[in-house]
């Protein structure tokens, strides 16, 4: 029902798979032959059963030594899934130093499009309050994945989300929870926030102290969505990704339109 609604409305359909549940080993599933085969006639499988346009490859945590199943896994995926006329794209973490045994450049030589994760860079388990996807991460997520493949393969994956930073004084811990756009506007004027534009960031930051704690949220609102949207339209990019659905604003949508050509 959700495919045949998405097509009535000119949209495609790309199902996601992903290797985030516990128990399953992806090193062991995509070293052998015989069950990289087994997992791609299912996935080819579904797509054709519920009318999928794409398949979206979310394979996350890597490890150096599995690169080459990986790889393989994507040659085979791809070429049983162009028989078919389905997009094969993956998803993939900003590049730096510790990531690059992923052969970005190699992926590229086969899918169709690589969606570059360009959030996160603070997370739940970090040792520093910060933002989740400042300007500098998004623009160096973009050179680095452009570097390595044309620019009309990256799409550019941006969040609906932030994070509000709890800071307790004389404490070394840090805490945060996860707030949609909505969700951190509304805090930030319960909490009587005070708002101040940070150029550097290309984000609004949010600040508010108590007798105890400090209180930071590095926004996620129209304006840094703007920001991000133009290092992706100046780049060229294929388009842009969105995590995730349910967490964003109702205005947003209409920016993304105003940056990003759709073909309906």
């Amino acid at each position: 029902e959700y495919v045949n609604y998405a097509h009535q409305s000119g949209l495609e359909v790309w199902g996601m798979i992903d290797n985030f549940k516990e128990g399953v080993d992806t090193y062991e599933v995509l070293s052998y032959t015989s069950k990289r085969e087994n997992l791609i006639n299912q996935l080819i499988a579904q797509a054709i059963q519920y009318g999928l346009d794409g398949i979206n490859v979310d394979f996350e945590n890597l490890k150096e030594a599995g690169i080459p199943h990986y790889l393989q896994f994507l040659r085979e995926l791809t070429s049983a899934a162009h028989a078919q006329n389905l997009v094969v794209s993956v998803d993939t973490p900003v590049p730096q130093a510790y990531t690059m045994y992923y052969q970005r450049g190699e992926q590229a030589r086969f899918v169709d499009y690589m969606i570059v994760m360009a959030y996160d860079e603070h997370f739940a388990g970090s040792e520093e309050a910060g933002s989740v996807s400042s300007l500098p991460f998004v623009q160096q997520a973009v050179e680095e994945m452009t570097r390595v493949m044309p620019a009309d393969q990256v799409i550019c994956g941006i969040p609906f989300y932030t994070r509000v930073w709890t800071e307790k004084f004389g404490q070394s811990a840090i805490t945060s929870e996860v707030l949609g756009m909505d969700g951190a506007k509304n805090y930030a004027k319960e909490n009587q926030m005070t708002e101040t534009w940070d150029a550097s960031l290309g984000q609004n930051v949010a600040t508010v102290e108590t007798s105890d704690a400090r209180y930071t949220i590095w926004m996620e609102d129209e304006q840094s969505m703007e920001e991000k949207l133009k290092v992706i339209q100046s780049a060229d990019l294929a388009g842009v990704a969105e995590w995730k659905l349910g967490f964003e604003c109702a205005d947003v949508w209409s920016l993304i339109s105003e940056y990003i050509e759709t073909n309906s």
